[in-house]
C-alpha cells in the first residue's frame, strides 16, 4: 500500500486527493494546507479517515516513513522548492501542471530526481481520454501518414476577478497567464503528438479583459517543426471555451478531443470529393482500439502508480514538463520582443530564470486585488465533457 500527502488543498488538490482514493494501492496520509481548516473541509467531504494528519507546513513530512508518494498541487512558484525537497528525501513526486515556471527550476527538479533515484511525473491529464489515446495509437500506427501541419486552440472563459486570487496574476507567481495556466495542457498535446518541440515560435500576446492581471489573456502563434507547420491560438475570453488540436497528415485530417476524421481523394482536375469508404476504414480501426476503464486524472494517477510497481518510468516524464515550459516561455520571450524564438532555449536565454522572465515581460495591468480564497467551483476543459 502506497502511503500518500498531498499538498495543496485547493480544487487541484482535491481532484488529486479523490484520484488516490479510488486507486485500491494508495491510502492518504497527510494533507497540507497554509491554511488548515481547508484540510478538515477535504477529509469531511472525500470521506477520509481519522487517521490522515493535517500540517500547514509541508516539511514536517518529508521524514514520514509512511509516505512514499507526494502529490503537489501548489501555486507554480512553489513547485520547485517542495518538488526537489521531496525528491532528495526518497519521495516520489507526482506534480501539477505547469511544472515551473522557468526552465532552471525544471533543471533543479530533473536533477533531484536524478541524484534520489526517486521519480519524479507530471499530471498532464488530457492524454487520458478516450478518443485522445486512440487517435494517438493510430498516428503512432501510421494510419494518418506523416504530419503535414496542425492548428490549436486553447480557448478558455475566466472572469476579471479569477486573478484576484493572491497568487494568480503575476509574472513571478503564476509564470503568465494563459498560455501557462490553462493551454499548458494543449502545449503537452501538442508536442505529444508532434514527438517533441518546434524549431521556432513566433509568437504575439494581449490582455483584453483581465485588469487585474500583469499576463496576456490572449496569444497567438505559428510554429516551424522538423517537417511541420503550425499555427497555436490561446484565450481566456471565449465563452465557447473551445480546446482542441486538428492535425493535417498525407492521409487524412483528424481532430481531437471531439473526435473527427476526413479524407478526401483528388478528382482528375484536382478538385475533391469525398474518400467515404477509407473514412469508414479509419473510423472501425478508431473504434476497436481498447482503452482504459479510467479518465482524466484518475488515469493520470493510476499510471503513475503503475509506473513506480514497475520500476518504468512515468507517462508524463519530468522531460515531458520541461518541454512544456521551454515552449511557453520561448512563446512568451517571442510575443515580448516581436521575434522569433528559436527552440530549446540555453541558460544564457533571458527567460531560462523566473527572476529573467519576470524582468523580461510586459505588465499589461498592475495587480491590485488579492485575495486569500473564493467562492465557487472549479471546471476542467473540454477534455473532461
Amino acid at each position: 500500500m502506497h502511503g500518500i500527502a498531498i499538498i495543496g488543498t485547493g480544487g487541484i488538490g482535491k481532484t488529486h486527493a479523490a484520484a488516490f482514493i479510488k486507486d485500491s494501492r494508495c491510502s492518504v496520509k497527510a494533507l497540507c494546507s497554509r491554511t488548515i481548516s481547508k484540510c478538515y473541509d477535504l477529509i469531511a467531504e472525500l470521506g477520509l479517515g481519522d487517521d490522515v494528519s493535517v500540517t500547514d507546513d509541508w516539511h514536517t513530512l518529508l521524514g514520514r516513513s509512511d509516505i512514499d508518494i507526494v502529490s503537489i498541487a501548489l501555486p507554480p512558484a512553489l513547485h520547485e522548492e517542495a518538488a526537489s525537497a521531496f525528491l532528495r528525501a526518497g519521495k516520489h513526486v507526482l506534480l501539477e501542471k505547469p511544472m515551473g515556471i522557468a526552465a532552471d527550476e525544471d533543471d533543479r527538479m530533473i536533477e533531484a530526481s536524478r541524484e534520489s533515484g526517486s521519480k519524479l511525473g507530471l499530471v498532464f491529464q488530457n492524454r487520458y481520454y478516450p478518443n485522445v489515446l486512440r487517435a494517438k495509437k493510430m498516428l503512432s500506427d501510421g494510419c494518418f501518414g506523416r504530419i503535414l501541419s496542425v492548428d490549436v486552440i486553447s480557448h478558455w472563459y475566466r472572469g476579471c476577478n479569477y486573478h484576484n486570487l493572491y497568487w494568480r496574476g503575476t509574472w513571478e507567481s503564476e509564470g503568465g497567464g494563459c498560455l501557462i495556466s490553462q493551454g499548458v495542457h494543449q502545449v503537452d498535446m501538442l508536442l505529444w503528438f508532434m514527438g517533441g518541440l518546434p524549431e521556432s515560435i513566433t509568437a504575439v500576446m494581449a490582455n483584453r479583459m483581465h485588469t487585474n492581471s500583469e499576463a496576456e489573456d490572449e496569444g497567438l502563434a505559428i510554429m516551424k517543426f522538423p517537417d511541420a507547420l503550425g499555427s497555436f491560438s490561446v484565450s481566456l475570453c471565449d465563452m465557447n471555451e473551445y480546446q482542441g488540436l486538428r492535425f493535417h497528415c498525407e492521409n487524412a485530417s483528424f481532430t481531437i478531443p471531439d473526435w473527427s476524421v476526413h479524407v478526401k481523394k483528388a478528382q482528375p482536375n484536382g478538385f475533391p470529393e469525398e474518400d467515404t469508404e477509407e473514412e469508414k476504414r479509419l473510423q472501425r480501426i478508431f473504434d476497436s482500439i481498447p482503452v482504459p476503464d479510467k479518465k482524466g486524472h484518475d488515469e493520470a494517477v493510476s499510471r503513475f502508480v503503475d509506473a513506480l510497481e514497475s520500476g518504468t518510468e512515468p507517462d508524463a516524464t519530468g522531460e515531458d514538463g520541461r518541454n512544456a515550459t521551454l515552449f511557453v516561455d520561448a512563446f512568451y520571450l517571442s510575443a515580448a520582443t516581436g521575434r522569433t524564438v528559436r527552440l530549446p532555449l540555453t541558460p544564457d536565454s533571458p527567460v531560462y530564470t523566473k527572476a529573467g522572465l519576470a524582468a523580461a515581460m510586459p505588465k499589461f495591468h498592475e495587480k491590485t486585488i488579492s485575495t486569500e480564497s473564493q467562492q465557487g467551483t472549479m471546471t476542467l476543459g473540454s477534455a473532461a465533457k
